[in-house]
């Protein structure tokens, strides 16, 4: 059976518009809210996998603020819970119901579509864990879609949940370049998972850096992330360095942010960095944020700490506050 928490679907009171991932530059914006995030979940799947996730992304809650409104959907087969299509129509049910209510053609076009693609990656053992931006009308939905979460590695799991939960936060502001919304996300769930014990801070920043030095020199940069879209466009044999520029260089690139700054606090990176992002665009709030002249010199800045020591960017990590 399906359990959907605290109410029948996570309702969102607009229906308006054809089922949509929004692309990057929509204006429309998450909010702080009181209510809480609704979960759907296949019930006969192991609740262990919903308990950590609920839990990393209620710790990212915490530190960052409740925004919304959020889905957020638990799918999983470990052996053959999903087997039955009656389970499996509930949850694909559920999760278009929450875009488009009763609308005729759009709810049946998800239903075969869509939400029954959910199920399907699912059912063939597929690991997954992303955010879902819906954008029908002035109050958008964030969806944080989970499949399989029982395929990712513990303790990451929690971290997990706190990095795709930073991407609803990001969404309260502006459009910020791929290596900055991503790398962002992996700085916060490292730094707020080390804190809980479930992950070590240090350990995870150094396998970054392992990985955005592994990049063919003269190949790629950080820059080249600044839009994913124009390396799936115009330059998809870079696909290869999403990982290790878009998210590994991404996290550094927010440490040195960070080091930077006037208070070289993570909270305060979270809770000031992107109201600036707001009133000045992110190229300024960069520059302004962590000192440098301009864009260009935090680039630049960047490329040097690549080429430091591992006790050189040990020490700007610790110099790192919360």
């Amino acid at each position: 059976m399906i359990l959907i928490i605290r109410n029948l679907v996570c309702v969102v009171v607009f229906w308006l518009g054809s089922s949509v991932i929004v692309a990057e530059s929509s204006m429309k914006r998450m909010v702080q809210t009181d209510s809480d995030p609704k979960y759907v979940r296949n019930m006969n799947y192991s609740e262990n996998w919903f308990r950590v996730l609920r839990t990393g992304i209620d710790t990212a809650r915490e530190y960052l603020g409740n925004y919304g409104p959020l889905c957020v959907y638990i799918i999983g087969q470990e052996q053959d819970e999903l087997k039955s299509d009656r389970i499996a129509n509930k949850i694909i049910d559920a999760y278009c119901r929450n875009r488009h209510g009763d609308q005729g053609e759009s709810l049946k076009g998800c239903l075969k579509s869509n939400g029954a693609s959910l199920i399907k990656r699912a059912r063939e053992g597929s690991t997954e864990a992303y955010l879902s931006y819906v954008d029908f009308t002035d109050s958008p939905l964030a969806e944080l879609i989970f499949i399989n979460p029982h395929g990712f590695p513990m303790p990451y799991l929690y971290t997990r949940g706190i990095h795709e939960y930073a991407h609803v936060y990001q969404r309260a502001f502006p459009t910020t370049p791929t290596w900055l919304t991503e790398g962002g996300a992996e700085f916060l769930a490292f730094y707020i998972g080390d804190q809980h014990k479930w992950i070590d801070f240090e350990k995870s920043m150094k396998e970054s850096m392992r990985m955005a030095r592994s990049v063919k020199k003269g190949e790629a940069s950080l820059i080249d992330f600044e839009d994913v879209s124009k390396i799936e466009n115009e330059r998809p044999h870079l696909k290869k360095y999403y990982r290790h520029l878009a998210y590994d260089a991404g996290a550094w690139a927010v440490a040195l942010l960070i080091h930077r700054s006037e208070s070289r606090s993570v909270k305060q990176f979270a809770m000031n960095f992107y109201p600036m992002v707001d009133k000045n665009g992110w190229q300024s709030a960069v520059s302004k944020y962590g000192g440098f002249d301009s864009i260009t010199g935090f680039y630049d800045e960047f490329n040097s700490l690549l080429k430091r020591t591992e006790i050189e960017q040990g020490l700007l990590l610790r110099s790192i506050k919360p």
